[in-house]
């Protein structure tokens, strides 16, 4: 193998090496925002989660307080009539 030959696989080899890792650090890159909004949207949907439950809580206070309500004005009624 002659001098040129050998410097032309050297450069040919750095530039394939080069080019492995850039991308394989594309890769990683790609997957790390992938692993950052996955995350960012179960953040989202347990917040929603959250307010559900909350608002879940309301309306059965609601719920409990229009019941005594109701009971009362049944009260009211068999008392008149």
């Amino acid at each position: 193998m002659s001098t040129a030959n050998a410097g032309m696989l050297f450069v040919f080899g750095f530039f394939f090496l080069i080019a492995a890792i850039v991308i394989a650090s594309m890769f990683v890159w790609a997957t790390t925002k992938k692993a950052q909004a996955s995350a960012a949207r179960e953040a989202n949907y347990r917040e929603l989660a959250e307010k559900a439950g909350m608002d879940s809580a309301e309306i059965k206070a609601s719920l409990i307080e229009v019941k005594s309500r109701l009971v009362s004005v049944e009260r009211m009624l068999k008392e008149v009539g």
